[in-house]
Parts: C-alpha cells; structure tokens; sequence
C-alpha cells in the first residue's frame, strides 16, 4: 500500500526521522527503550511499537490514548506523533522501524499470497490513520507470551547480526504479522465485517489489484466488477465496508499519491504532463483534487530545486 498521500503540507513543520537516521546501513532498526521520543515527530517508515512495561499516553493526530503492557499499535508514514509521560512511573517501549521494501516484495508467482504482501493485507487491520482510528491492539495470554518471544529473537538477531540474520529478521517479522492478523480477526469474530472479509477478501484484492495497475488510465467501478467477478452495486458495498473508502476515494488517493512523487522526483515534468500521467483527464480539476488531499496546489506543493 503507497502511503504517501499521508504526507500533508501541514505537516511540513514536524520533523521527519529517516531509517537513515539509525545509521546502521539497514532498511530496519529495533530497540528496546526505556525512554520515548516526548517531542511530535513522524517517520519516513513504518513502525510497529509493543508496550512491553507500564504505561504511557500516546498522542497521534492530536487524539490521545493510553497506552499500557500487551498494547501493540502500528504508526504509519507521515503521521505525526509523540508519547506523555503522564504516569510517572518505569516503563518500556520495544520498537520496531523498517521501510516499506523491506516487506513489499512479490514472494511467489501465487497471486493469492501476492496480493496479500503487495497490499501490506497483515499491516492494514492496525494502521492508525486519520480518518479510521484503531488505536491499539491489546494482548494477553499466550499470544502476549509468543509475541514477546518473537520480539526477543528479534532483538538478539539484531543484535548479534550471525550471517543471514536480516533474513531471520524479515521471518520473524512475518510471523509476528500473521499472528496480530489472526488475533484482530478474532475481535472481529461473529460480526458483520468478519462475514464479509471472510467471504470477499479475494474479491476486492483482485479489484485493488486491478485499480494499482491501471490507476492512470479510465478506469471505472463496473469494469472493477467484472474484474472481481461481483455486480458494480455489491462491489461498491463491500470496498466501502471493507477498506472503509470509495471507489472513488481509493482512486483519487493513489492518482494523488503518484502525483506528488512525481512532483518530487521529476522536475523535468510539467505540472500538465503529470496531470495526465496519472489518469486525470482534467488540469483545473487534478489542481482541485490536489488541493483538496494536500492543503495546496501541485505548482506549491513542488518545492524548489536545490
């Protein structure tokens, strides 16, 4: 999934933390911290954050949650954040940083298991994003036991760093991911949305699938549909109650998103040029979905060449 379209020109002021930063010569960084970064920030990456010890206040968004031991929470890209130290009392915080790449890579000709990567499927059901607030997961038990164990083998192979331990890294993190998937389906468990992910989960990759590849082009609910295999008024049903967006919206989203890579990447690129590139067939309206998503114009939005 691009996440780019996060990147908000409001935002421009918070400081942005690189995986670079970490200096390590890695797309990933771990450690175990017994002091959080208290100052609004956000990350260039993903970042996967465990409770591990007492308790905290967690602001994301100017929405404040508390936040104790078994919670685990994703922070996506872009989105400012910051903790309160607001119980003075001993905690700790694992976190866990790594790039988009790191896991976004197309593991087998399968198009099930493909698609599922592709569209970072184990990370969505814990994203917190702007509009859907899952603020946290929280563990107990068992599964609070074997993520804690998977935690620590992450941190030792970091650590230690034996041949091939990147490789055990990407592994563990995987299965660390399939079993937040699995407990956030049984929260889910007997409730409406179940039934539907359940049922039409392969349904709507194929449409994602579908829209990822043709986003430039003229591209339309109802051919979606027959690419999903299910009536345009369903499909419109179930992309809503699943990925809690329109057709319309996901659309515009990723057009947005390519936009402001271009804007960034090719400065050689007429702001016109990449109005059409990336499926918009209207300049004045292209300008008024940017500003809409962006809080500015492309032509502003653009920063100057160095």
């Amino acid at each position: 999934m691009d996440y780019r379209f996060l990147d908000r020109k409001e935002y421009a002021g918070v400081p942005m933390l690189k995986i670079e930063d970490n200096k390590n010569n890695l797309p990933f960084f771990i450690a175990r911290l017994k002091q959080v970064n208290q100052k609004k920030h956000r990350h260039k990456f993903i970042q996967i954050v465990y409770i591990s010890k007492g308790k905290l206040k967690h602001v994301i968004n100017n929405n404040t949650f508390d936040v104790h031991k078994g919670d685990i929470f994703v922070i996506p890209p872009y989105v400012p954040h910051y903790y309160i130290d607001a119980y003075q009392e001993n905690y700790e915080v694992i976190e866990f940083e790594f790039v988009p790449e790191f896991i976004n890579e197309r593991f087998s000709g399968d198009s099930r298991s493909e698609g599922r990567f592709m569209d970072f499927a184990y990370l969505e059901p814990f994203l917190v994003t702007e509009k859907d607030m899952h603020p946290r997961l929280n563990l107990s038990g068992g599964i609070q036991m074997e993520v804690e164990e998977i935690f620590d083998e992450i941190l030792a192979e970091y650590e230690f760093r034996e041949p091939e331990f990147d490789l055990m890294i990407k592994a563990l993190l995987l299965k660390l991911l399939v079993l937040l998937e699995r407990e956030f389906q049984k929260n889910l468990a007997g409730t409406a949305d179940q039934a539907l992910y359940d049922q039409h989960k392969d349904a709507i990759y194929r449409a994602l699938r579908y829209i990822d590849e043709n986003y430039e082009k003229d591209i339309s609910m109802e051919q979606a549909a027959k690419i999903a295999m299910l009536s345009p008024s369903y499909l419109r049903y179930l992309f809503k109650q699943i990925t809690h967006r329109t057709f319309t919206e996901y659309v515009q989203n990723l057009r947005i998103s390519k936009a402001i890579e271009l804007l960034k990447t090719r400065r050689d690129m007429k702001i016109i040029d990449i109005c059409y590139s990336v499926g918009y067939n209207s300049v004045s309206y292209f300008n008024r979905a940017f500003r809409q998503a962006t809080g500015v114009s492309p032509k502003a939005y653009r920063r100057p060449g160095p």
